[in-house]
């Protein structure tokens, strides 16, 4: 039998803007300021290629990557930390849940691992050489205003070989815990979620219960969508939340 603290709540998105996605995202963040909002896992995809900046990075960074590639590939700012992320050809979720809960230590590092430990459970199976990069030899004194998440690897990051395929940046405020992150995997989206929703499951004693997001859910993020993430001071200036 579910007991209700072990319920979590399955969302599985179409493709979305950008900002809307990073609306989303901070409406479910604070959903879980509610004590009786269900933790949630939500996946999704992106409706055309956007670069995701981590909330402290400097704008100069991407600036420079878009002026090199010759395109104008949109930029939006996340509530979480970490390096800039081209979204378009990865499969993105979002966990949210309040950080007194059980399932994650209250240790940001500790977090990440225990995240990690339920993505490597579902996908193990399909790849077997999955592993975590060693603590011990990730580059140290990169800000993250300095960083792009692929490029190299943090603590208990997801390897295929000495290939980073999960990059993860996480937001700790008023009780909640957001953490995004992006996979790069040559699966197909639904057997992404298909296994990583088991390995979930496996890992932290919990069962999804599917619930797609509401009209007024979808509103409220529309209209944070447009005060917020696609506005070009949000995007393009250090700000505080």
């Amino acid at each position: 039998m579910e007991s209700a603290s072990s319920v979590f709540r399955l969302i599985i998105d179409p493709p979305r803007p950008a900002a809307l996605n990073m609306a989303i995202d901070e409406i479910l963040m604070d959903a879980q300021k509610t004590p009786a909002a269900l933790p949630s896992l939500r996946f999704y995809s992106w409706s055309s290629p956007a670069y995701s900046l981590g909330y402290f990075q400097d704008v100069r960074e991407v600036a420079a990557r878009r002026r090199a590639a010759g395109k104008n590939i949109p930029v939006v700012r996340r509530i979480t930390g970490g390096g800039m992320v081209l979204h378009g050809k990865d499969l993105t979720f979002s966990l949210t849940l309040k950080s007194t809960a059980p399932f994650l230590p209250r240790e940001v590092k500790g977090s990440y691992l225990r995240i990690n430990e339920a993505l490597r459970s579902g996908l193990a199976e399909l790849l077997p050489e999955i592993d975590y990069a060693s603590c011990k030899d990730v580059p140290s004194g990169r800000a993250d205003g300095e960083r792009v998440c692929f490029e190299a690897p943090s603590c208990y990051d997801l390897l295929l070989g000495r290939k980073k395929v999960v990059g993860s940046s996480q937001r700790r405020k008023d009780g909640a815990v957001l953490h995004q992150a992006s996979l790069f995997f040559d699966l197909d989206r639904e057997t992404m979620i298909d296994r990583i929703s088991r390995g979930f499951e496996k890992q932290w004693g919990i069962f999804f219960r599917e619930i797609p997001l509401s009209d007024e859910e979808l509103l409220r993020a529309e209209q944070r969508a447009e005060e917020r993430y696609a506005s070009p001071e949000w995007a393009y200036q250090p700000l505080t939340v």
